[in-house]
């Protein structure tokens, strides 16, 4: 499976690398947000200015970040273990959260945030928090 050519890899907004402690995240972080604040800046950069909050709001969390990181290992790798396909109604869904989650064979669970449906198409990829196995979440 290719790349998909909608998937941001928020370390790159950042300027960082995969392996960047939390507190080299946060001083680039701050780097970029200075320099691209739309105060200095003007409208032309709000778009990059949106996704450097966005790519901090998701590897600032060791949770998110690591599920982050796990998708984003689907999506880089080219042997892509696709355990299976199922539809958004075969997830729970935890509205305090605003999570939703579904089992793995491996006991581990697949993560899915309701906020990631409206930043996607049709269907997502999500990984298992726990081994290497992903599956495609078809939103319709």
């Amino acid at each position: 499976m290719e790349k998909a050519e909608n998937f941001i890899d928020y370390y790159q907004i950042l300027q960082s690398e995969k392996s960047a402690s939390n507190e080299e995240l946060k001083k680039s972080y701050q780097r970029l947000v200075l320099a691209f604040h739309p105060d200095k800046s003007g409208n032309a950069e709000d778009e990059k200015f949106h996704l450097i909050q966005k790519a901090w709001s998701v590897l600032r969390d060791p949770i998110s970040r690591k599920q982050y990181d796990a998708e984003l290992a689907c999506y880089e790798n080219t042997d892509l273990l696709l355990y299976d396909t199922i539809s958004l109604s075969d997830m729970d869904f935890n509205a305090t959260e605003e999570l939703y989650s579904y089992q793995c064979r491996c006991s581990g669970i697949y993560y899915l945030d309701a906020s990631e449906l409206f930043e996607s198409s049709f269907e997502v990829i999500i990984s298992c928090n726990e081994c290497s196995f992903c599956v495609k979440v078809n939103k319709r």
